[in-house]
């Protein structure tokens, strides 16, 4: 076995949340598509493995607007609630900014490595 998850790719729609924080690695985040991914989410996206990964504010605002829509209020409280995390405040020391913005995308290409690859 080459280690794969060969059934992902066959499954199409079902990775919002990985697109929308993939775009917001790059510099500048490209918002645009990002939103539209999470416009797309519904609760069946593996929503709580990534949310916690989340290091854009930008990103979590949208997300509780979604879910504020489709009436998702328990993913709407859950993202309020990482909304008020220490980590998160814009207003800490730049080095702590970036230690958590660091720390937060290698958590989630271990994740992405993780759910796309067959554990050996």
């Amino acid at each position: 076995s080459s280690g794969i998850n060969a059934e992902w790719p066959l499954r199409p729609g079902n990775a919002h949340v990985e697109v929308a924080l993939l775009c917001c690695m790059k510099n500048p985040p490209e918002y645009t598509t990002s939103f539209q991914a999470l416009k797309r989410l519904t609760a069946h996206h593996d929503l709580h493995l990534y949310y916690p990964l989340f290091w854009d504010v930008n990103l979590l605002e949208c997300a509780i607007a979604q879910h504020h829509k489709k009436g998702e209020t328990l993913l709407r409280d859950f993202l309020i609630g990482l909304m008020g995390k220490a980590e998160l405040n814009e207003n800490n020391a730049s080095p702590l900014i970036k230690r958590t913005v660091e720390s937060k995308k290698a958590a989630f290409l271990r994740t992405l490595l993780y759910k796309f690859c067959e554990r050996n």
